[in-house]
């Protein structure tokens, strides 16, 4: 979570953003900044949990009944291993409390590839009726000239008629929503959130 966070962030990206606290966040150089402060912790946390980890497992290893030096080695490695990991969910709890989302960005975002990213849904649509590899192959050549063409994979789909034949316009058009394209994950999420509170 805290390393795509980061990324999000970025400038050239700008689609999520930490949520502001005085004191937190800001650049010392550039008053404009808004750095990922609690996901660099997260991060930090995600990055320094399995040497900690990796000793308790080494810990494992026992003379006879219980031996001196492994289980020794367990006294630092887990109290610190608990407080990695307890830092790091509080950070991403306060990040999720009151994180930014910037969906215009998002979707302009998505949209830089004139359609491209939906390349995927329209190769499954036309695989029920041409089969899965005749449709994948249609559906590369069509981005392949939709890249060189600097056009929509929407017009260059559109344009083969070997495609239109079997996925008018209309219908190519409500696979480039991609509202539509969520798959599964809403079942997903509300399957996580109805076992977090019970």
């Amino acid at each position: 979570i805290g390393r795509d966070i980061q990324l999000l962030m970025q400038t050239e990206i700008g689609e999520v953003f930490e949520p502001l606290a005085q004191g937190r966040g800001g650049s010392s150089a550039l008053p404009h900044k808004r750095n990922p402060v609690l996901s660099t912790v997260a991060v930090a946390a995600a990055n320094h949990a399995p040497g900690l980890v990796a000793t308790l497992m080494a810990a494992q290893v026992q003379d006879n009944e219980r031996s001196a030096g492994p289980w020794h080695a367990e006294w630092q490695a887990l109290p610190s291993l608990l407080l990695c990991v307890s830092g790091g969910l509080e950070a991403i709890a306060d990040l999720a409390s009151g994180m930014e989302v910037d969906a215009t960005r998002m979707r302009a975002n998505f949209e830089i590839t004139q359609g491209l990213a939906m390349s995927e849904a329209v190769t499954g649509a036309l695989a029920v009726h041409l089969g899965k590899s005749a449709a994948h192959h249609l559906v590369e050549a069509a981005c392949k000239r939709a890249i060189a063409s600097k056009t929509s994979l929407l017009d260059s789909l559109a344009a083969d008629e070997q495609i239109s034949a079997k996925l008018p316009r209309a219908e190519l058009e409500k696979l480039f929503d991609p509202n539509a394209y969520f798959g599964s994950s809403q079942a997903f999420i509300d399957r996580l959130l109805k076992s977090a509170k019970s």
